[in-house]
């Protein structure tokens, strides 16, 4: 699966949960509660046509800090299911 198609399967599961996105160009940032999550390459400067790696959920996207919860998922719709389950445990502080 290629990034972009990545990117319309988080705007697919985006559409099935009422949740929000954005556009950023070709890349797509959807948000789930305190969360955010996009999908990402195995490079840091990956294209549309690389490779998709999974889907991060993190709790920010622009500040990287250290101990910020970062985590990959292999598909969009566990990102969501993942994002929720911290959220009903009330994991927003928990770390990895």
């Amino acid at each position: 699966m290629t990034l972009t198609e990545g990117c319309e399967s988080l705007k697919l599961e985006c559409a099935l949960r009422e949740f929000g996105f954005v556009e950023i160009g070709w890349k797509v940032v959807a948000r789930a509660g305190i969360f955010f999550i996009e999908p990402c390459g195995v490079a840091s400067d990956a294209g549309p046509r690389d490779e998709l790696l999974g889907f991060m959920l993190e709790r920010h996207i622009m500040a990287k800090r250290p101990g910020d919860t970062r985590m990959l998922m292999k598909s969009a719709k566990g990102a969501f299911e993942m994002a929720e389950m911290v959220s009903d445990f009330g994991l927003e502080d928990w770390s990895i």
